[in-house]
């Protein structure tokens, strides 16, 4: 869990700093997702997300109320 937090944070860092960047060497993601994914397929990508997220926090929110402890949860069904 640490590393993901880690890269989603480098990435937004990474982000943020080529938007604040004045050199015209440095490309913002945003920008070069605008300029080589389709917008169709953005769109699918985004929407997906948007869907799936509030599901999936929902999920572990509903697993806290209850008392789960969501890690051996996890580990058990990573086992089958």
């Amino acid at each position: 869990m640490v590393v993901f937090l880690g890269v989603t944070a480098t990435g937004i860092g990474l982000e943020l700093l080529a938007a604040f960047d004045d050199s015209t060497q440095t490309i913002p993601w945003t920008d070069l997702i605008v300029e080589y994914v389709p917008a169709e397929v953005a769109a699918v990508v985004f929407g997906a997300l948007a869907l799936w997220l509030p599901v999936h926090f929902g999920r572990r929110y509903l697993m806290k109320a209850r008392g789960v402890d969501w890690r051996a949860a996890a580990r058990k069904n990573r086992r089958g």
